[in-house]
């Protein structure tokens, strides 16, 4: 039973998500603790191949150690219904400084009020190496608040101004 309740509050948190599928436009702040601020934001890419909606979603860590994250996804199927809630499917390739790249499938999944998002990625940087993103996006209408985590940080609570 306790390897059962681990394994589900495991899911849990990596179904917490950062960013979801959809592309959305979003400008905001974000703190990680032990990291700092984050300034952060998504776009809908003017870019629709085959009708699919494309979008970035960029992050930069203002500190003595800059890090940027770039993230190109294409929302491949947004339109799944999985137990009466939306859910969409893409495919995201992340771009990151100090040098990395990643490619792997981005999910989200539309709760009343809020999404859960996750992502996961393999690629290189200073060798192989797997990224994920996981999050819960609560929407405020303009705004949303975000609690999200990744192998980039441990915890980082956003707030976001939609458009």
């Amino acid at each position: 039973m306790k390897r059962l309740v681990s394994l589900v509050l495991l899911a849990l948190n990596l179904s917490l998500a950062q960013m979801p599928a959809y592309p959305e436009n979003t400008l905001g702040l974000g703190y990680g603790p032990g990291k700092g601020i984050y300034l952060q934001g998504s776009a809908l890419l003017p870019l629709s191949p085959l009708g699919i909606d494309t979008g970035l979603d960029l992050q930069a860590l203002l500190s003595q150690n800059p890090e940027v994250f770039a993230l190109v996804k294409a929302n491949l199927f947004p339109g799944l219904v999985l137990m009466d809630l939306y859910t969409s499917v893409g495919l995201g390739l992340d771009l990151r400084y100090p040098f990395g790249v990643h490619l792997g499938p981005v999910v989200s999944l539309e709760v009343p009020g809020g999404a859960l998002s996750a992502y996961g990625g393999l690629g290189y940087q200073n060798g192989f190496h797997l990224a994920w993103g996981a999050g819960f996006r609560l929407y405020l209408e303009p705004l949303a608040l975000e609690a999200s985590a990744s192998d980039r940080y441990p915890f980082l609570l956003s707030l976001l101004y939609l458009w």
